[in-house]
């Protein structure tokens, strides 16, 4: 049963490698081999297992109808969590209680993981709370969103989060209003909280709930790695268990006479409730239920008294966890409370040196008469065991936090593309804090709170008059948490808040992680072994110093001379918009910035993760077609973090990044050469008065070899003046004009053209049909091979003497599952 439940683990785990899952008509063939390896080959049939499950899981939630397009559907749901709210919009995820379609086969399941959720926006709403049921009419689409290196894959958190489509709330009806007690006490505590000044801290710890932080805040959070102290996981359970086991216990000894094993099960059961209940209030997150399961799992082996190892116990734990949702394997909370445990596990080994004093050791030595010790010298004995005891304690406790703070500090840095470097000294204050002194004191306020909460119910007085007794209650939570929020605002000053790792520096954090483990396993191996050891552990620290090498050699070469030094081209998937980036080692040249809409930007959310994880640091130029917002939107944000960068654009200089004089602005005339590549701007003959597209800044790129065309939005007059005066605009590949609309692309342009290669940088399922059909079909029977970025994400060309090759992110950069493209309900096809 071990290596079957070994075999599901670990197959399970690797989900996030697979290229494909099992197609439907597959299952039953895998189920009947599964059958017949389970007595033979139990670790097969396990990782069979894993297969099994998790493609039918999927196949539940994904299989439904194929669209192309947004659809029109109507839908019964209820509320199930609060995403975030502006002035204007909210996000939220509902339940589908009711689906647009029939399925006798789901509608008898009620297991939690085959429940449909859906990510809505609803611009200026009714008010909406948890638990609410509400008859939608929304325009629903499928998951799939833009794919890039570096930035943060939404994909795949929607499928981790059981999420199958997202939409934009058209009308909608009230049918139940049904607030859970969770809800009611909320409304009760929220505005009491936030008279404190870390209410917002406290109401995250209490409920879950961190809507009231602020973007400064998460800001700080995120460059101290304490984001997981304010959300509630495995750390803040433990430490509510404990909590209450130990009040449980200690009043059992002067309360109850029972033998000392009933008592102790009894608090286990009582503390186990109260950790329950912690979990409701916290609104059953993903995290939470993983971490009340473990708890729970424990519980039980404790009870039964069954022998096992605690590494067996660590995988049952696990099994359970992907048993219950297979999914869990793609979201980084399972990797970091499961990779904690590890390192605790590692930390804490039984002692193979008797600790006791010589003292102690005299006096259970049979040879000794215990006769012959005075009372001063059993009490000096005691003491001495006891600080022996405290000394161990703190040398167990900071054994266990430098390698938490460490390992998971290279973990996050993996998992996440970047590491903050003071959260490794500053998790090792605050994670004591937090177990030792906050979350102690605000369940113990929230407890004393509720307990007066029910007695002024009871006794029928007014309410209002618990917010004094409030603030008496919950001041010393609020106190405690002064010295995290003194630090929080500390880190703003400090030099080297966030590291952003590059590719080659994940992959070496990965062989750095082994090594540490193996280092950590010493003790195990037998000493005729240590010198093999020590071969392998050095072998694994070579890819850590190899990066700094190459990145030093990278930094040393000079620019050089046309054709002589490979580059690259990318075309950034940002929607329905444009984003090209030239690289040439660490320096790059940026071609238009993606669309911008209020806050957000496509330039922060996918064009700088994309040059930070590309190890792109330098910034030479950046080149804006013309003043549309999907092609000049995020200028601000790319020149606030290049401020040496020369711009280049044609339009206005009404933007107020090209008014700040310590940029360099060229127009789009003349050629430059930029590190072996010479840049060609073809001048724009049209009058002035011709509108913005068609003065859009045209560039031919060329390194000797080949010929590249960026043409921004120009349409076919712009076309024809080119045709005229006999530009130069034959190339290989073509950035195809204006995102293939049927104002552009005429025979005569794409027969002067006559490229290999035409990309449409166009959004998926855009509303504006992008690229139309008939324009496709004209690029095809050119014989062009034609690649869209809303199909296939990122678009990598790599250009040496020998021509260029093409890379994908959803084909071949990252060929997984979850890449895939996700249409609203389609069911993708494994093979």
């Amino acid at each position: 049963m071990n290596r079957f439940i070994y075999g599901f683990c670990a197959c399970s785990l690797s989900a996030m490698l697979w290229p494909s899952l099992a197609p439907i008509w597959c299952l039953p063939i895998l189920f009947l081999a599964m059958l017949l390896c389970l007595r033979k080959g139990p670790l097969m049939a396990g990782c069979l297992f894993a297969v099994i499950w998790l493609s039918l899981l999927f196949h539940c939630l994904y299989m439904h109808q194929y669209a192309e397009k947004s659809q029109q559907i109507e839908f019964k749901a209820q509320i199930v969590s609060l995403v975030s709210q502006n002035s204007d919009w909210i996000s939220f995820d509902v339940r589908v209680m009711a689906k647009p379609y029939q399925d006798a086969f789901l509608e008898t399941l009620s297991l939690n993981n085959v429940q449909r959720y859906y990510r809505l926006t609803w611009q200026k709403p009714d008010k909406i709370v948890v638990g609410q049921i509400w008859q939608f009419s929304a325009k629903v689409k499928g998951i799939s969103s833009i794919q890039n290196q570096g930035g943060f894959n939404q994909q795949k958190y929607f499928i981790s989060k059981h999420i199958v489509a997202k939409g934009r709330v058209k009308q909608a009806e009230l049918l139940s209003h049904s607030g859970s007690m969770r809800q009611q006490i909320m409304e009760t505590l929220s505005p009491l909280l936030a008279h404190f000044s870390q209410g917002d801290i406290l109401q995250a710890l209490i409920f879950g709930d961190k809507s009231a932080l602020t973007s400064e805040r998460w800001q700080q959070l995120r460059q101290t790695g304490a984001g997981h102290l304010v959300a509630i996981s495995g750390l803040h359970l433990a430490v509510v268990f404990g909590l209450f086991y130990g009040i449980l216990i200690g009043v059992s000894r002067y309360a109850f006479s029972w033998q000392h094993l009933a008592k102790i099960q009894l608090a286990m059961v009582f503390a186990a409730a109260f950790t329950l209940g912690y979990g409701y209030l916290s609104g059953f997150a993903i995290a939470t239920q993983r971490a009340l399961l473990m708890l729970f799992l424990l519980m039980i082996f404790s009870f039964i008294k069954q022998f096992s190892h605690h590494w067996d116990r660590l995988v049952y734990a696990l099994f359970f966890v992907l048993l219950v949702d297979p999914f869990a394997s793609l979201g980084a909370g399972l990797w970091l409370s499961f990779g904690a445990l590890v390192i605790i596990l590692l930390s804490v080994k039984p002692d193979s040196v008797d600790q006791r004093s010589s003292l102690s050791t005299a006096l259970v030595n049979p040879d000794i008469e215990v006769s012959k010790f005075t009372l001063r010298d059993k009490c000096i004995q005691k003491a001495i065991q006891l600080k022996d005891k405290i000394l161990h304690g703190l040398i167990i406790l900071w054994s266990i936090q430098w390698r938490l703070a460490l390992l998971l500090g290279v973990l996050q840095g993996i998992l996440f593309g970047g590491i903050a470097p003071h959260s490794i000294w500053l998790n090792m204050l605050l994670v004591p804090w937090f177990s030792l002194v906050v979350i102690p004191l605000t369940m113990l306020s929230f407890f004393i709170w509720l307990l007066a909460l029910c007695i002024l119910w009871l006794l029928a007085i007014d309410i209002v008059s618990l917010q004094s007794l409030s603030v008496m209650i919950f001041q010393w939570a609020n106190f405690s948490l002064e010295p995290f929020a003194w630090l929080l605002q500390l880190s703003d000053r400090l030099p080297l808040k966030q590291l952003v790792l590059t590719e080659q520096e994940l992959a070496a954090g990965v062989f750095f992680v082994f090594a540490l483990i193996l280092l950590m396993l010493r003790g195990y191996v037998p000493s005729q072994r240590k010198w093999s050891y020590r071969v392998i552990v050095s072998v694994l620290m070579l890819p850590v110093i190899m990066n700094k090498l190459v990145t030093h050699e990278i930094l040393l070469s000079p620019a050089s001379s046309l054709g002589s030094t490979p580059w690259q081209l990318h075309a950034i998937d940002v929607a329905q918009g444009m984003a090209v980036v030239l690289q040439q080692g660490q320096h790059g040249v940026i071609y238009d910035t993606g669309a911008a809409y209020g806050e957000f930007s496509y330039a922060q959310r996918a064009i700088l993760p994309f040059l930070a994880s590309k190890g792109i640091r330098y910034i030479d130029y950046i080149v804006v077609s013309h003043d549309d917002n999907d092609h000049a939107g995020g200028l601000n944000v790319l020149v606030e973090q290049f401020p040496q960068a020369t711009l280049i654009a044609d339009f206005s200089m009404s933007v107020s990044a090209l008014t700040d004089s310590s940029h360099g602005v060229k127009t789009c005339d003349g050629e430059l050469f930029w590190r072996g590549v010479q840049l060609s701007f073809i001048p724009n003959l049209l009058s002035a008065n011709s509108n913005d597209n068609n003065r859009s800044c045209v560039v031919k790129l060329f390194d000797g070899q080949s010929t590249v065309l960026l043409t921004g939005d120009i349409e076919a007059p712009r076309e024809q003046v080119l045709l005229a005066v006999n530009a130069d605009i034959q190339a290989d590949i073509l950035f195809v004009p204006h995102h293939g609309s049927r104002t552009s692309s005429t025979q005569a342009f794409i027969d002067s053209v006559n490229p290999q290669l035409a990309i449409f940088t166009a959004g998926f399922s855009n509303q504006y049909g992008f690229p139309k059909p008939d324009i496709v079909a004209r690029y095809q029977q050119q014989g062009s091979k034609i690649l869209q970025t809303g199909h296939v994400g990122q678009i990598s060309i790599n250009f040496t003497d020998e021509g260029y090759k093409v890379t994908t992110y959803r084909q071949q950069i990252a060929p997984f599952w979850y890449n895939r493209l996700f249409r609203f309900g389609e069911s993708l096809k494994a093979e």
